[in-house]
């Protein structure tokens, strides 16, 4: 999905909007600026998309538990939101399964591309009210066998909690974590 309008609220977004780059022969995918145009995608310094948890080198079909933290020091800065994938860093197809461990602040939704899923806020996950950061943790399970090195791709969002979507900041990491294959 290169083109088009994407569809977002405070319940979640639709698949695609993580910053996937374009290749083999998949379009680019959208981010959260789509949306939230008031500024372009990283718009200053200050603001930060961060994935813990990553393994340096992932076991086929090994669980890991992953936190993605957005940070922005602006007061005004009151809801958070997020999406992240997991793709082959070869062919950009989707690599494993995320899991949404706490339903009430994470989801799992299914894209169209290639097996991708994506893990991103619920409704009750924004943090409506929360200044400074927001933190979520959910599961990415390696895929059963070694696909090459695995990057995550996200964006979130530091937004104002006016209820509209201008004045928002949106910070997307291309990739956010690199993991490399097993060893052979």
């Amino acid at each position: 999905m290169s083109a088009g309008i994407a569809f977002a609220s405070s319940g979640g977004l639709q698949p695609g909007v993580s910053g996937v780059p374009a290749g083999h022969g998949f379009p680019a995918e959208m981010n959260c600026t789509a949306c939230h145009a008031s500024f372009a995608v990283n718009p200053d310094t200050v603001g930060k998309v961060e994935l813990g948890g990553v393994p340096e080198r992932y076991a086929p079909g090994a669980r890991y538990k992953l936190t993605l933290t957005v940070s922005h020091p602006d007061p005004a800065v009151q809801r958070w939101g997020f999406q992240v994938t997991a793709v082959a860093a070869e062919t950009l197809a989707g690599a494993g399964q995320l899991v949404a461990t706490d339903a009430k602040t994470t989801q799992v939704v299914r894209g169209t591309i290639d097996g991708r899923l994506y893990v991103e806020h619920s409704y009750n996950g924004t943090g409506a009210g929360t200044t400074r950061r927001q933190s979520w943790t959910f599961e990415w399970v390696a895929p059963p066998s070694s696909l090459g090195d695995v990057a995550f791709y996200g964006c979130a969002n530091a937004a104002n909690l006016d209820g509209a979507n201008s004045g928002d900041r949106v910070y997307c990491g291309g990739p956010l974590a690199l993991v490399r294959a097993p060893e052979a």
